[in-house]
Order: C-alpha cells, then structure tokens, then sequence
C-alpha cells in the first residue's frame, strides 16, 4: 500500500511541475494562483482519504526498504521555509509596500514547503524514489525537446526564440527561451539537467565496458535492456548529453555558461579519480553538441525542417557512437592498452578543444565584450541595496522592487527585475530572510553532499545563477531544487538508515540508542514495571549500543507493562505499542483499545475524552495543520479572484463590471481588476475603487496616475494636482506622463478661466509650471550626460515644450488680461491633452 501510494504520489508531483512548465515557470501570478489553489485541494483531499481509511505510516510498510528517519538537514530547510513563509505572514499584517506581492510570496513559499514535504515524503520508499527520477527525466525531455522542436519550426511556442539585432545582446539574433521564454533562465535550467546526467555517468564508467553500468544512473530501463551488457545500456547513458548541451549553448547566456563552469569543476573535485573516465566519455556527445550550435547559429535559429531534423540526428547519433568507441578503446585489454588509453584521453580532450574553440569563434565578440550589461547589473545593484537600507532587517514585503524602483532609479534604464535572487531576497525579507533562506540552501546542500554527491554540481548551478539573474522569480526553479533535495538525501548511504535487507531477509536496525527512543510524555515514562529483553539492560550495556543495533523483533514482543501505563501510553504516543510488530498491521485506535483491553465496551460518552486526551498528546501538529488551511484557504480566495478577473477580459461589457466587483471581492488587492473596473465606471465611483487598492500599493505608480486621472475628469484641479506630483515622484523617468500632467493641468486651468475661477485657474497653472519646471531640469540633466543609460528614452517632448511657452506668455501678459477676454474673442489657450 505504501509502495504505491509513493510511486502515485512522485506521479503527482511530476504532474505539478510539467504544468509549471507548460505555464512559463508559473513566472505570472495569473498562472501560480490557479495551480496552487488546485495543488491545496488536492493535499487536502489525499489527507481527507488517508485519515477517512485510517492509513498509518509503520514500519512494516517499509520492511524491505532502507529508510531514512531523522535528517537534521531537511529540518534546517524546512524551518527555513517555515521562517521566510513567517516574514511575510508579518509584513502582510503589518501593511507592507505591495499586499498582492506579499500575498504571492505567501503563497508561493506555501507551496514551497508543502511540495518538499511530499517530495521527502515520497523518496522515504524505494518507488517513491524511482517515480521521482522518471520525473526528473520527463520534466527535463520535455523542456529541452519542446525547444529544439520549436527551433526546428516542428512545435510552435510563443516568444520561444528571442530575436534582437543588437550584437551585445547575442551574436546570432536569436537566443533559445523554451517554454520559460527567457534564455538566461532556461540556460540555467538546461545546465541542471546536463550536469545531473554527466556525474551520473561516473559510477558506471568504472567498470569495463562488459560490465557497464550506465543505465542505472539513466532513464528507468526496462528489464530486457538492464539484462543486456556493454554498448547499448552506454549508449542509453550517453544519449541525453548532446540535446542538453545543444539548448545550453542556444540559449547564449554568459551567465549560466559561467555558472555550469564553477558547478561543473566543484563536481570533479569531489570525483577527482573519475575526471579522465567522465571526460572520455562526455568529449564526443558534447562536440557534436557543438556542431549542432553551430549549424542553427548560422541558420539564426530558423533552418530548415527536414534537412535540419537529418542533420539533428547524424550528429547525435555520431556523437554516441564516437563516446563509446573512445570508451572501448580506454578499456581494451591486452599489451594495447597502455597505447590505446593514453591515445583515447588524448583525443577526448583535442575533441573537447576543438568544440571550445568553435564556440568561442562564434560569440567571441559577445563572450569577451558585456561591459554594457555589466554596468547596468551594477547599476541596478547599487540602487537596489540604496533601497534596502531604508528597511534593512525585515524587509518591505513581496514585490519590493517591482514597487518601488522607478522612484529611486538614479538613471532612466528599465529593469522590473532586481537581477539577483539574494539581492531581492534582501529587499523583501531584510537580512534576517536572506540569513534565514541561505541557512536552508546551505543544509541542503550538506545533505546532498553527505547523501550523494553526484548531484550537488546541478544544484549548485541553479544557486549559483540565482546570484546574477533572477531565476527565482520562477517558481520552477525552486520546484526544481526541492526535487533536487529530495532525491539527494533521499540516496543516503545505510549508516543513516534504520531499516535493510540483508540476504533476503530483513533486519529492524535502530542507528540511536534506546535512551532516545520516543518515550510518552511526562510523568508517564515512571509507570513501566519490570522491563524485560532488551528494556532491561543497565546504563552501562545500553551506553555500547549507541550507533547501529540489529536485533530480533522476538526482543521486543511482550514487554511487562502495568494496565495504567498500557493506557496512558496508548494515549498519548502516536501510535500503540503494537506497532513494533513488523509483521502485523498498524492497529487503528479502535482496535487498539480492544487488544489492550479485551471485554471492555467502547461507550459513546467515552470517545469525546479519549479524543481530547490524544489531540493534547499531539498538540504540535495542531498549529502546522491550522497554518495550512489558512494558507489552502488564501491560496483558493487568490484563485478565485484570478479567475473572474480571466473570465472578466472574454466577458461582454454587461457581465464585465460584475465580474472585476467578484474579483475584488475575493481579493481586495487585486490591482488589474482595479484597473478594468475603473475604466468602466464614472470618475467619482472611479475614485472610490482606487483609493481602496491604494491602500493595499501605497506606492503604485499606475495607481496613484489613475487617481490623478479621475479627479481631473471629475474636475477637481487641486486634488487632481496633488496626486499628478505624487505619481511623477514614483515615476519620474516617465516622458509620456511627464507630458500628459502638464497637459491635463493647463487644460483644467484654462477651463477654469472660462468658468471665472481665477484662483483655482492660478493654482492649475502655477502646478503645470511648477511640474514644467522640474520636467525640464531632469530632462536636460539626462541630455547632459552622454554615458548615462537611458533605457527609457526619457527627453522633454514637443508638446511640452508648446505648453511652456503658453504658460509663459500667461505669466507675462497677466492672468486677469487671458481670463477676461476683449468682447467677441475667445481666450487663447492650449489643445486638450
């Protein structure tokens, strides 16, 4: 039952993250609010059933398997997921900068931990294991095979190529983005799954190729392939190698190129006697990689269909073959070998040259220029930590950034994204978070290595990455991580086990002492009388047990317990005594009571009592329980709101307005259905829909010139002037609204004067003046430096330029000679905006 409940629940998870994948990485919340709101009802109805059949996690489910039951090292990332999820739980109730960002982050960090905890749970089985590397490799074929057939015009994804003719950006004009539809992250991502097949060939490649191994390390075989020895199950470990490497290189991003490097020689520093095997055996699949690279490089990413697909597989057919040919030749026995070995390194390496240098020739200006974008990371870096230090413990809440750059960008560049995972992690968590989260990555990171080694390089790569782009702005990619983890710690060696097969039969192993057995709580550890078998050794006996210890389950078969302590015990342990019976079901507390105490007639007023008296006996699973379903039900209220908003945007103009009021209603911080339901009411309910979500984004730029837009409409000049200088404050670098508040301002002044408010058309005009004024001193500061980055293409347009020179003339001829003019003649005054 636990077998397959495990290999069901890896299924699961790898349905989880291919729908991740088939929505751009969960990167839009339109998308991560419908899958986590589905993922919470899913948990809630798998826990719902395993509760209704009375399902209990025992030993006997896992007689056969080697288990893990204590990792210090999932507790330290799982406390750390819990401490980040705590922050922003904080921020959202003491108003952060953006609820919806820190209501996102909520969820996000939600799904975080409940997906590590299923994913631990499941690799705690030996199917759960295997479902979670058919699922690795299945999320990793469909990725890379999704972008190569869009490469060659077979599938069709939206913006999965990246075209450009700035040679700074790529030196081909196009750029592979896969289904993430950004090339920098999907390199990142591709180099994960490239490196995690690499050191898996290490293992395999130790043995002579009669004797080869390789399909263990690879895809799940059949039992007719595993059967079959030498060429073809070194073929199926070398075939994933070229595809990776091919939509790495595609991708042209420095970055992850850079990132797979450092990951790639931390990984042979831990396999330092397997550097010559792996590099053998690797050289050829990746200069056939190359060549493919080489051959869409110059077709810019468009070849042609047929011939292309011919060409695919030659290569990566020649490739395979070559890498096995080497790998006879390293192992041929017999007075050649000491030619042939040496003579295959050789050429391994002058194969892994050559495809270098092929690489380099292409993107050589490319790979050796970026000093562009290196200042404009520093750029960003500079402001982004100018911003932290207004808040630098606790952070300001999800989506800091996103919020809040605009106003405090010292040049006019355009980055929504911060460029750096910690660093956005600083600013919406504060030092505390960040320390918190690197705690959690560095314990992963120790248990991988401690459990197995060979898939730290592919971890690394993506934490390393993190550090230059914002991959985890993708949800995915800390999916991915946490998948990374699971199967990592999950591989530990037997000295952290507790339970394995030795010929053929099992052995209950316990690795603690019995001093750190679970005892029951407080005073009721006291009650046992007369221990016998093992209970009853003396400190001293039971001081050499510490570490492993193998012993009979006969030993512990009936101890001498007085009725007082049966109960009790019973009571207040997670499961009955009997449950050190491996070969027996795990007892349900009915049945329990009745083996306990035969005869004894369940009474209905009894059960209310026993209830409580376990439920105080397990009072620390109450809180972690009550945690997730508020989170489920918050994950279902974003959802929803997501979904009226969706069915808003197809919905006829009748239907519109109800549905955007529904959204709102489900999540008052929505600010997209704030925005469609303003465009659909009158100026005055406009600014009662507005300054509601202002007080979920005080800091909303679109928002706050929204706001401005209403009141000017309705005719408040004053008011329509204060919110116009706030939302130029939080977005100055804006020519467009720069232009159209100077605009509105004058026209309300000159409606103003026709009406006969001379005052209220002094103050319009002095605003329009005053917001001239500093348009054009931040314009010409702009103009005045020629290095400055301006993204944005921020200058003082026409038209403001017509508007100072009539505000001009009104300051110069007098306001009472334009507002009253001679009979017969109408004032002059400037076109409506």
């Amino acid at each position: 039952m636990a077998q397959r409940c495990s290999w069901y629940g890896g299924l699961l998870l790898t349905g989880l993250l291919l729908t991740a994948c088939s929505q751009t990485g969960w990167f839009f919340d339109s998308d991560l609010y419908l899958a986590a709101a589905s993922w919470a009802g899913l948990l809630l109805l798998v826990f719902g059933l395993a509760r209704i059949s009375g399902y209990r996690r025992s030993s006997h489910h896992r007689a056969a398997l080697p288990v893990i039951t204590r990792d210090p090292y999932r507790a330290i990332a799982a406390v750390g997921i819990g401490g980040i999820l705590g922050i922003y739980v904080l921020h959202g109730l003491q108003g952060p900068v953006s609820m919806e960002g820190t209501l996102k982050e909520i969820v996000l960090w939600g799904l975080y931990g409940s997906f590590a905890a299923a994913a631990w749970e499941v690799s705690r089985t030996a199917e759960g294991m295997a479902s979670l590397r058919l699922g690795w490799h299945l999320i990793g074929a469909v990725l890379c095979g999704s972008a190569l057939l869009h490469v060659y015009g077979v599938l069709d994804l939206p913006y999965g190529i990246y075209h450009t003719a700035d040679p700074a950006v790529s030196a081909t004009g196009a750029r592979l983005g896969g289904l993430l539809q950004y090339p920098n992250t999907f390199g990142a991502v591709m180099a994960a799954f490239l490196l995690e097949r690499l050191f898996a060939l290490a293992p395999a490649l130790q043995a002579r190729p009669g004797a080869l191994r390789a399909a263990a390390a690879l895809l799940p075989l059949p039992p007719a392939l595993q059967a079959r020895p030498g060429a073809l199950r070194a073929a199926a470990a070398l075939l994933p190698l070229p595809p990776y490497t091919a939509a790495l290189l595609l991708t042209e991003s420095r970055g992850a190129w850079l990132a797979a490097a450092i990951a790639c020689a931390a990984g042979l520093a831990l396999e330092r006697r397997r550097i010559a095997p792996l590099l053998i055996a690797a050289a050829a699949p990746l200069a056939s990689a190359a060549l493919v690279y080489r051959q869409l490089a110059d077709a810019k990413l468009a070849p042609a269909v047929l011939p292309g697909l011919l060409w695919l597989a030659g290569l990566w057919a020649g490739g395979v073959l070559a890498g096995l040919l080497l790998c006879r030749l390293r192992h041929s026995g017999g007075p050649r070998r000491r030619v042939l070995a040496p003579a295959a390194l050789v050429a391994a390496a002058a194969g892994c040259a050559a495809a270098g240098l092929a690489i380099l020739h292409q993107v050589q200006d490319r790979a050796l220029g970026g000093a562009a974008t290196l200042s404009a990371r520093r750029l960003i870096y500079s402001d982004a930590w100018q911003l932290a230090k207004s808040s630098l413990w606790l952070g300001q809440g999800g989506e800091t950034w996103r919020q809040s750059y605009r106003a405090i960008q010292s040049q006019p560049y355009v980055g929504g994204e911060v460029h750096s995972g910690y660093l956005d992690m600083l600013l919406n968590t504060g030092i505390i978070g960040l320390l918190i989260a690197c705690a959690a990555l560095l314990a992963l990171i120790a248990g991988i290595g401690r459990a197995c080694p060979r898939l730290l390089p592919p971890f690394l790569v993506l934490t390393v990455h993190a550090a230059i782009d914002f991959d985890w702005s993708y949800p995915l990619v800390w999916l991915l991580m946490l998948w990374l983890s699971a199967m990592g710690t999950g591989m530990a060696p037997l000295a952290c086990r507790t339970m394995r097969q030795e010929e053929g039969e099992n052995a209950f192993v316990r690795e603690v002492s019995i001093t750190e057995r679970p005892q029951p709580i407080g005073a009721l550890r006291h009650l046992l009388s007369k221990p016998t078998g093992i209970w009853s050794r003396t400190a001293s006996q039971r001081s050499g047990l510490k570490g492993r210890m193998s012993f009979p389950p006969s030993e512990l078969r009936r101890p001498i317990l007085c009725w007082r302590f049966r109960l009790l015990h019973w009571i207040s342990s997670r499961k009955p005594t009997v449950r050190y019976y491996r070969h027996q079901r795990t007892d349900s507390p009915k049945e329990g009571f009745r083996r306990y105490f035969p005869g004894t007639p369940l009474k209905p007023f009894c059960m209310p009592h026993r209830f409580a008296l376990r439920l105080s006996a397990q009072w620390h699973r109450l809180p972690l329980l009550l945690g997730f379903l508020c989170w489920a039900v918050l994950t279902a209220s974003l959802g929803m709101s997501e979904m009226k908003l969706r069915l808003a945007a197809s919905a006829g103009e009748a239907e519109r307005g109800g549905l955007l009021r529904a959204a709102l209603s489900w999540n008052p911080a929505n600010t997209a259905a704030a925005f469609g339901l303003s465009e659909l009411l009158p100026p005055e309910q406009q600014v009662i829909v507005l300054e509601r979500s202002l007080r979920y984004a005080p800091q909303h730029a679109g928002l706050s010139w929204r706001l401005a837009e209403a009141h000017a409409l309705a005719g408040r000049a004053d008011t329509a002037a204060v919110w116009y200088r706030k939302s130029l404050e939080l977005d100055r670098y804006s020519s467009d609204k720069q232009t159209r508040a100077v605009l509105a301002l004058t026209s309300l002044a000159v409606k103003q004067s026709a009406a006969g408010d001379v005052s209220g058309a002094g103050r319009s005009a002095s605003a329009a003046m005053g917001m001239l004024k500093r348009y054009r001193a931040l314009a010409e500061g702009v103009h005045a430096s020629p290095g400055l980055r301006n993204d944005r293409r921020f200058h003082l347009t026409a038209q403001a330029q017509r508007q100072a020179a009539f505000l001009e003339g009104w300051s110069g001829r007098g306001k009472r000679q334009l507002i009253r003019p001679r009979p017969g003649q109408a004032p002059t005054h400037p076109p409506l905006p």
